[in-house]
């Protein structure tokens, strides 16, 4: 019984004493992009945020170009959502923001189950022809 009473207070204090897990606070900031550039070849680089909400596009060697267009496709909230854009030549390196998500009025909710995401990136050449690429983008 006194065993039994020493455990039930040690595990008791050890709850009590441990520190609370809470999660981090959202940090919002821009990534540092390098912009201008001297041209060389059109590329693009795509990466989910940590928190899922946003698919970040980098443009690369843009200048090289007459611009870049864009087209994500994806399925959220059970349903086919979409964003279209597109780059000027005269932006140079930059790159996008995507909220997987909608809003209305200054409130943005980000959309549920979200899969099946479709990345259409078409670099206008300055030969007059399209190079189109077209990447699924793993979440």
């Amino acid at each position: 019984m006194i065993k039994r009473t020493g455990l039930i207070l040690t595990v008791m204090f050890l709850i009590l004493v441990s520190p609370a897990v809470a999660a981090k606070p959202r940090v919002w900031k821009s990534v540092p992009i390098n912009n201008g550039g001297s041209g060389g070849t059109p590329s693009v680089t795509a990466k989910i945020t940590g928190w899922k909400q946003y698919l970040n596009l980098s443009f690369r060697g843009v200048s090289s170009t007459n611009g870049i267009n864009y087209e994500l496709i994806f399925n959220g909230n059970d349903n086919e959502q979409g964003v279209y854009g597109s780059v000027k030549a005269s932006e140079g390196n930059t790159s996008r923001s995507i909220f997987l998500g909608t809003c209305s009025h200054g409130a943005c909710t980000a959309y549920r189950n979200i899969n099946n995401l479709k990345l259409t990136i078409t670099f206008r050449l300055k030969n007059g022809q399209d190079l189109v690429k077209r990447y699924k983008v793993r979440y």
